[in-house]
């Protein structure tokens, strides 16, 4: 899976009609159940990385004029950029986007466990892949200085 691809999955296999996160990204954790482990593996190191590369000081600042942030209300911000599509991404990473830091779209981050523990009838808890790259606020030390 590349980036064009992790974008894509989200923006066609995801139902954007359904009323809650869980149920909108239902489809996709079912899609990615039934791949291989190295695809639902970079699925998550591809949303790591992107979340990673939006986790900068300047960012949060600006997060911050629009609401009263905490580390975790800044990642579940950035994630309102994945979901939003590649253009939309380019538009945050940019400062062009500046509405997205009123919303909130955590259950992304759970979509990888999830598929995974689908997949193997197994707890999520138990899922077995870690990301090169941390998406926790600050994580980012060239983009905070």
């Amino acid at each position: 899976m590349n980036k064009d691809q992790f974008f894509e999955n989200i923006m066609t296999i995801c139902d954007w009609d359904k009323s809650t996160d869980d149920e909108r990204l239902s489809p996709l954790v079912d899609f990615l159940s039934r791949q291989a482990d190295e695809e639902i593996f970079s699925f998550d190191d591809i949303m790591a990385e992107l979340l990673y590369s939006i986790d900068t000081r300047k960012n949060f600042k600006t997060a911050c004029r629009y609401y009263n942030h905490s580390d975790d209300s800044f990642l579940y911000s950035r994630c309102v950029a994945l979901v939003n599509g590649a253009d939309y991404y380019e538009r945050v990473k940019s400062g062009k986007a500046k509405e997205l830091w009123e919303s909130e779209f955590e259950a992304i981050l759970y979509v990888p466990q999830d598929a995974w523990a689908k997949k193997h009838n197994n707890d999520a808890s138990n899922y077995p892949h870690l990301t090169a790259f941390s998406y926790e606020t600050g994580s980012n030390e060239d983009g905070w200085k």
